[in-house]
């Protein structure tokens, strides 16, 4: 769908702008975009003003929270789209955009084996929210860009996509009504669409050698274990949606997994609260003994908005891909004194 900066709808490079521009009436910018780690270094710089977040606890989830933080007070405008009040709204955002579930709208999904379906309102939109595509007709609208983003349903803004893009070019919606859906190659009306991408042969590509760069981040003598941080299977990823869902009773807050060896030399019992501290924050959360991590690691989750485990996190990213480092951030662990949980930062239900 083009979300990549250096790429449009379909994949295709930059330098093929010339046929978007067409269907599109606008001019595509030759020079490529920003990525999320480089639009919240040039908010950080005063290079870039205001940011439009769509469906994203920026906040929560990028690394190196203060670092994060400070960025997003520099801009002089930061709108937030999202189904609920995530944590960048709620802190830092000046415009809240409430958006529909997917139970709340029609459209199309895409699945990881190229598979698109129909997919259709199951329940009507709570509140005042709206789908994704409404919100920005509406937006333009108010622009005066309106000539640009003049669809009447969803439908239109798909048959836009399949002009743009020649692989999706024969899936109507009509065809999509077909138990299945489709799979994309499907260029033509008459295509079947293409079960096998590779079937008779994988093509060409170029391979190059990537030198291992051991990461400044390791543990040393004044932060001596290493943090880990990932998901689980009972919240996803900033639990901005699960957090908010029955499965919070499963997983209520963030724990920090040790090793019953590390547990036992510094006398941590399961639920005890520890501290982590590493060079760029700190955060407590209660400890669980743990089989799946070796002695002097850790591993905690970082969907609880109290314990914000992403403080934690340093700033360091791939040289290749700009992404960040999440799994290797040295900490030191101590125990904390038992006391009230500091308030959840959610509204009531």
């Amino acid at each position: 769908m083009g979300c990549e900066p250096t790429h449009l709808t379909g994949y295709a490079p930059l330098a093929e702008s010339a046929r978007f521009e067409q269907v599109w009436g606008a001019t595509v910018p030759a020079t490529p975009g920003l990525d999320a780690i480089a639009m919240l270094d040039a908010a950080a710089s005063g290079e870039l003003r205001a940011l439009w977040v769509v469906g994203w606890d920026l906040l929560q989830t990028q690394p190196n929270m203060t670092a994060t933080a400070e960025a997003l007070t520099r801009l002089d405008l930061l709108i937030v789209q999202d189904l609920f009040l995530n944590e960048t709204a709620r802190q830092h955002a000046n415009v809240f955009l409430p958006a529909c579930s997917s139970f709340e709208k029609d459209g199309t999904f895409m699945n990881g084996e190229r598979r698109i379906q129909r997919v259709r309102r199951a329940i009507e939109p709570s509140g005042n929210t709206r789908a994704d595509w409404e919100i920005a007709c509406m937006a333009a609208r108010a622009m005066g860009k309106q000539d640009l983003f003049d669809f009447a349903g969803l439908e239109e803004v798909w048959d836009e996509v399949r002009r743009v893009w020649p692989g999706g070019a024969g899936m109507t919606y009509d065809r999509l009504d077909t138990p299945g859906g489709l799979q994309w190659p499907c260029p033509t009306s008459d295509h079947p669409g293409t079960a096998i991408l590779h079937a008779d042969s994988f093509g060409t590509a170029t391979l190059a050698m990537v030198d291992y760069l051991p990461s400044p981040g390791l543990p040393d003598d004044d932060h001596p274990f290493l943090l880990i941080t990932g998901r689980a299977l009972h919240q996803f990823n900033a639990g901005t949606m699960t957090r908010r869902s029955v499965t919070q009773q499963l997983r209520p807050t963030d724990t920090l997994e040790i090793s019953d060896r590390d547990a036992d030399r510094l006398s941590i019992a399961d639920g005890d609260p520890v501290r982590l501290t590493s060079p760029y924050g700190s955060s407590v959360l209660p400890a669980g003994r743990s089989d799946r991590v070796r002695p002097g690691q850790l591993f905690a989750t970082f969907s609880d908005p109290v314990s914000a485990v992403n403080q934690l996190t340093g700033p360091r990213r791939d040289p290749e891909t700009n992404t960040p480092e999440y799994k290797i951030t040295a900490v030191v662990l101590t125990a904390e004194l038992p006391g009230p949980r500091p308030p959840d930062p959610r509204p009531p239900k």
